[in-house]
């Protein structure tokens, strides 16, 4: 049987920075702006979803709905960064083979993003 969640966060969908390392670090640099987007998203996710991380999802759609352009992968790669250890137990495609993305043009005021998650559940 398939399950459907859908949550909506009302944020301005951002792209994810490249990773940049300096020498002596022993992970990349993220800038402020995205950790403090991420720590925003991750706690509004935790108020929506109350169960396990799915290790397997059937289907992922992910709607971008803010004022700024950019590369869909990069704005994908964000929510995926937030979601992980929360929605999904990684990003990878054995635990997401069916990612969509879709973005649409909106004032900066009505920014948001919906995620739409669909998995399969056993009939015990």
């Amino acid at each position: 049987m398939l399950k459907f969640k859908k949550i909506v966060l009302p944020v301005r969908p951002i792209s994810k920075p490249r990773p940049r390392s300096f020498q002596g670090q022993k992970r990349p640099y993220n800038p402020p702006e995205y950790k403090k987007w991420l720590k925003e998203v991750r706690a509004l996710l935790h108020k929506q979803w109350k169960i396990e991380p799915l290790e397997k999802v059937f289907r992922l759609e992910i709607y971008l709905r803010g004022a700024e352009r950019g590369d869909p992968d990069n704005r994908m790669g964000s929510v995926l960064d937030a979601g992980k250890n929360i929605l999904w137990t990684d990003d990878n495609v054995k635990v997401l083979p069916k990612v969509t993305v879709d973005f649409k043009k909106m004032k900066i005021s009505e920014s948001h993003i919906l995620v739409h998650i669909t998995w399969e559940v056993d009939d015990d």
